[in-house]
């Protein structure tokens, strides 16, 4: 099985499809991260405490492929479904769920991922998005508002996007960010594309 770092960097590639050089296992990285639900439920989900905190991911977790949410991003023109999970099938339809980390809307981080160029490619502005713009999350009735606070390119073994709070290691939830990875630059898995996003509780 691979271990936590070596998983994100897998699970972070999903988004081309394509392999991830120097991890272990990883030449067959479809087959891999089609399975990435099961493997992240041992690795992040039984820590889910410190990944998302207490009480965020630990009742009722949604099956793998339902839809949990709805994105809307003007900048984008992006209005398209979230789906729990990052395996392909699940990413071929959309925008997928970091299982472990916050849901939509909850204290912690949400984790979304999706493809840059392949598929319905959603992520495929997410080169523009600018300080300020805003997320939409519609869960059920409620919508959830987030402010894109800082965007970055990074490393795709570096997995600080994935704390409770974006870039901060060892992190608890303190507030409620909504974090956006794809590839760059467009067609390559060299960097992932990171866009952080805060709950705007003013709506």
């Amino acid at each position: 099985m691979l271990d936590r770092r070596a998983l994100c960097a897998v699970v972070l590639a999903a988004c081309c499809a394509v392999s991830v050089l120097g991890v272990a296992g990883a030449r067959a990285v479809p087959a891999v991260v089609a399975g990435s639900a099961a493997v992240a439920g041992s690795a992040a989900v039984a820590g889910s405490a410190a990944v998302a905190g207490p009480g965020v991911v630990a009742a009722g977790r949604p099956r793998i492929g339902a839809v949990i949410a709805q994105i809307r991003i003007r900048r984008m023109r992006l209005k398209i479904g979230v789906r729990q999970g990052v395996g392909q099938a699940v990413l071929r339809r959309g925008v997928g769920h970091y299982p472990g980390t916050a849901l939509p809307g909850q204290e912690g981080n949400a984790v979304l991922l999706g493809h840059r160029t392949t598929w319905l490619h959603p992520f495929n502005r997410l080169d523009r998005m600018r300080r300020g713009d805003r997320i939409i999350l519609r869960v059920g009735r409620r919508t959830y508002v987030y402010r894109v606070r800082t965007k970055r390119v990074i490393d795709p073994r570096d997995r600080r996007a994935l704390e409770a709070v974006p870039f901060k290691r060892a992190s608890v939830p303190n507030g409620r960010y909504v974090t956006l990875i794809t590839c760059t630059p467009k067609g390559s898995d060299r960097h992932r594309l990171v866009v952080v996003g805060k709950i705007d509780s003013k709506g």
